[in-house]
C-alpha cells in the first residue's frame, strides 16, 4: 500500500504475486548461471515467501473458525 503526499489516497500494487514470483524465479536462474549460487538461493526463498498465505501481523486479529 502506498500513500500519496496530498492526503491519504490508497494505491494498490501494480504487480500480482504470481508475476512477481515468475520474475524472481527467472532472475534466480540467470543469477545461478552467472555463478552466484547464494544469491540465487536467496531469490528462491523470496519467491516462495511471495506465494505463502499472509499471516496476521502485529496488531491484527486472528479469526476463530
Amino acid at each position: 500500500m502506498i500513500y500519496g503526499t496530498q492526503g491519504m489516497v490508497r494505491i494498490d500494487p501494480a504487480v500480482s504475486p504470481l508475476i512477481l514470483c515468475d520474475r524472481l524465479l527467472t532472475l534466480a536462474e540467470d543469477v545461478d548461471r552467472a555463478g552466484m549460487r547464494g544469491a540465487a538461493e536467496h531469490l528462491l526463498t523470496l519467491a516462495s515467501q511471495v506465494l505463502q498465505p499472509k499471516r496476521p501481523g502485529r496488531g491484527e486479529c486472528r479469526t476463530r473458525g
